[in-house]
């Protein structure tokens, strides 16, 4: 072969037009004589909004689409050579993979299809490297659903307690960003947390009439630990207004017990006493996105904390956790109530710890992480 010494005078790349393209048919190779029956195109479909490239030799339909440069390791060109001048140009080309189109896609075609009959002509027409490549993909599929199949078969019959699934915050990680308005330098325990603080005078008032109509005795349907808060409130000179928090405990519970799918229904109700109640629950108790209204574990633990200083209020600052616990429509661990009450400064009792009292003074706020994280986050400052 005769060899040409030559030096570079101009180099010119122009990528917004259209570069030459060689295509690599993926399922074989064309004979010379069939290469002056095909016809071809660019296109721009788009569904892909991309550019692609349409043959044909009037039997089969090939397509391909623009590969992304970013994506190529080096660059293709193709040397033109001027026996009279002496010179030679550079052009830069692009390859292109095309493959059959096999049906016209009047209707989408399941993709696991389209890849198993291109599988086949692999197979049939390829080169040994495709054939040997087709071969050991095939080798490496999974068939979905049988194995969705033995996934149910497994779990069928497993049982999971909820309780476990709970999600359990370590005091060293607790926040209190869900904790209303605070007076540490409060004197008198009353004085600590202001009710109106988590729900408005307003909207509470609107629960009165029902708050009477249960101090009646129309207390069907109610739990055990609602029934027995109201035998001790009975002669409590307040306690229209501490049926009224009851309530408003009760409503929040109903709404944390609601299947999801309910809860981003239009129109729920989970306190037919009141609607402005109602409304300030979903709305206080709920973030809303692009699918609907949510309710992180962030918002469960406000709304728990919410009712945890409610009831205690109710019950002049000694609370029972066991049986708030159970008054919960949600599923929530003792250990969990025992952490979020540390938060608005409630402590265990040295007899028992499932019941706790607000008290004077408080204890020191719980730390955001321990005191031997600090430590250590201070030495890397």
């Amino acid at each position: 072969m005769k060899q040409f010494k030559a030096i570079i005078e101009d180099v010119k790349v122009d990528t917004t037009k259209i570069q030459p393209i060689i295509v690599n048919f993926q399922n074989g190779e064309l004979k010379d004589e069939e290469v002056k029956k095909i016809s071809c195109g660019l296109f721009h479909d788009q569904r892909e909004d991309q550019t692609v490239l349409a043959l044909s030799d009037g039997q089969t339909v090939y397509k391909g689409y623009k590969p992304d440069p970013k994506t190529q390791m080096t660059r293709k060109m193709l040397v033109f050579h001027n026996k009279v001048t002496g010179k030679v140009r550079l052009v830069e080309a692009e390859l292109w993979d095309v493959s059959p189109v096999l049906q016209k896609p009047v209707i989408e075609e399941n993709k696991n299809d389209v890849d198993d009959k291109i599988a086949m002509l692999n197979k049939q027409f390829g080169s040994k490297k495709v054939k040997r490549r087709t071969e050991q993909y095939e080798k490496l599929k999974v068939n979905v659903h049988s194995v969705k199949d033995q996934l149910e078969k497994t779990v069928s019959n497993i049982e999971v307690n909820r309780v476990d699934l709970s999600t359990e915050l370590p005091n060293e990680y607790i926040t209190n960003t869900n904790l209303p308005s605070c007076n540490r330098e409060a004197t008198n325990v009353k004085d600590v947390y202001n009710i109106y603080d988590i729900i408005p005078k307003s909207k509470l008032e609107t629960l009165y009439d029902q708050a009477m109509e249960i101090l009646k005795g129309n207390i069907d349907g109610k739990p055990k630990f609602f029934t027995r808060i109201l035998r001790t409130i009975q002669s409590d000179p307040d306690n229209v207004n501490k049926v009224a928090m009851l309530l408003y405990i009760e409503a929040t519970s109903i709404w944390f017990a609601m299947p999801m799918k309910d809860a981003k229904k239009r129109d729920v109700v989970v306190c037919q006493a009141s609607k402005e109640v109602n409304t300030h629950i979903i709305d206080t108790y709920s973030v809303l996105s692009a699918s609907g209204r949510l309710r992180p574990n962030t918002i469960k633990d406000k709304a728990i904390i919410h009712s945890l200083i409610l009831a205690l209020t109710i019950l002049n600052y000694t609370l029972d956790l066991e049986s708030f616990r159970l008054m919960l429509e949600t599923r929530i661990s003792l250990k969990k109530l025992l952490d979020l009450s540390k938060i608005i400064g409630a402590v265990p009792n040295k007899d028992d710890k499932k019941i706790i009292t607000l008290k004077i003074p408080l204890p020191a706020p719980v730390p955001v992480v321990k005191k031997k994280r600090n430590s250590i986050n201070k030495s890397n400052q």
